[in-house]
């Protein structure tokens, strides 16, 4: 089976890029992507663009189940098994 960039919901494509500029601009460089774009920017921003945003994905699932609190400090339930979080 082949690999494809297209997300699984079409419609999510949009939010998607939304989400991945909100990012950006709370890294800090939302700037250099406008004016730049994405092709030029290195693979550690671009990781952490995408770290951060799997991360609030899995923030805005948990807090749809619910909210579920786990007791670790960052309220979500992966956080337990971050080995770099120090609580």
């Amino acid at each position: 089976m082949s690999r494809s960039n297209k997300p699984v919901n079409a419609a999510a494509e949009n939010a998607l890029d939304r989400m991945k500029l909100e990012i950006a601009s709370e890294l800090g460089i939302a700037d250099r992507v406008r004016s730049q774009g994405w092709s030029t920017m290195t693979s550690a921003d671009c990781g952490r663009v995408g770290g951060h945003m799997v991360r609030k994905m899995i923030e805005q699932y948990e807090s749809s189940m619910g909210g579920a609190s786990t007791g670790s400090t960052s309220g979500t339930l992966t956080a337990q098994y971050d080995a770099n979080n120090k609580a």
